[in-house]
């Protein structure tokens, strides 16, 4: 009898290193609803990582000598958890994904000062296929349009000591594709995001150095859809997939205020006569997403 108790316990105790988990058609789209929210999480986000100014405000474009306005290219990153997708692919034996990664953006931009009053607008636009990001990860691609603006409203104009301060609100739209295809298993994801927020700025230009802080309030209003499939020989490869089901879709959806998110942002603007450059860095608070942008710009 003790012999039996005493082997009763040795497996109970070996019983751990012998346990596997398997999984099936209803878990991978789990794992794809978890990633979509996640590409719903980090696109507003993204969405503010454009047309960013160091300046609270230019100035205006008429009655001005010189007129105020400015163009340029800026480009943009946001944390994105990719944990969902990479643990979709490993229930099937694909690695390779990594647990993190930057959302990337790039846009030409414009901002135009005011007619009379002191405000100004900003327009920003772009479209890129990263359809092979290899350098990440093999098989992995995002393909992205951006397009919208703001409009800022100067509280103060920054004259002598006094910093500018400037109030605004802006709306983005931003949609496209993340897909991912390697070793017989494909899924692919596609979003639209509308995102509108309202920011506060202060900003002072000291010689050719400006640093700023501002903070923002976000919402957006967005659906995404995904669908995923495997072959056969992908399959009898996996040993760890029990179910019978080769393919899956699903979708998900935020309407506008289901979230609210509040970020602050800062950094600093170096300025070289007609040329300026921008750095920025932003946190937002709800979700623990970091981003940042660097900028060029032709300005008057």
């Amino acid at each position: 009898m003790k012999k039996f108790f005493a082997a009763l316990f040795s497996l109970a105790l070996c019983a751990p290193f012998f346990s596997f988990d398997f999984y099936n058609g209803n878990q991978v789209n789990l794992r794809l609803s978890e990633f979509a929210n996640g590409i719903n999480e980090t696109l507003p986000v993204a969405a503010t990582q454009q047309n960013v100014y160091s300046s609270a405000w230019i100035g205006k474009v008429f009655p001005s000598a010189p007129p105020h306005f400015a163009i340029g290219v800026e480009a943009g990153v946001t944390k994105l958890n990719m944990e969902p997708l990479k643990q979709m692919a490993q229930m099937f034996s694909v690695t390779g994904l990594p647990s993190l990664m930057v959302f990337p953006t790039l846009t030409a931009n414009a901002r135009v000062g005011g007619l009379f009053l002191p405000f100004d607008v900003g327009f920003s636009a772009m479209g890129m296929d990263l359809s092979k990001l290899d350098s990440i990860a093999d098989g992995l691609g995002i393909q992205f349009f951006n397009i919208g603006g703001d409009v800022r409203w100067a509280l103060l104009k920054g004259d002598g000591p006094l910093p500018q301060i400037s109030l605004g609100a802006g709306y983005y739209y931003m949609g496209g594709k993340v897909s991912y295809n390697k070793d017989g298993l494909y899924a692919r994801l596609n979003y639209g995001t509308h995102t509108a927020f309202a920011q506060a700025q202060i900003s002072k230009t000291l010689l050719f150095f400006t640093p700023y802080v501002g903070f923002r309030a976000i919402t957006c209003k967005s659906s995404s859809d995904w669908q995923w499939f495997v072959t056969p020989q992908r399959i009898a490869q996996s040993p760890y997939y029990s179910g019978n089901v080769f393919a899956g879709q699903g979708n998900n959806s935020l309407k506008w205020f289901d979230k609210v998110m509040t970020q602050v942002y800062g950094g600093f603007g170096l300025n070289f006569g007609f040329f300026a450059l921008n750095f920025c860095a932003s946190y937002e608070f709800r979700y623990q997403l970091w981003g940042g942008d660097f900028s060029i710009r032709f300005q008057m």
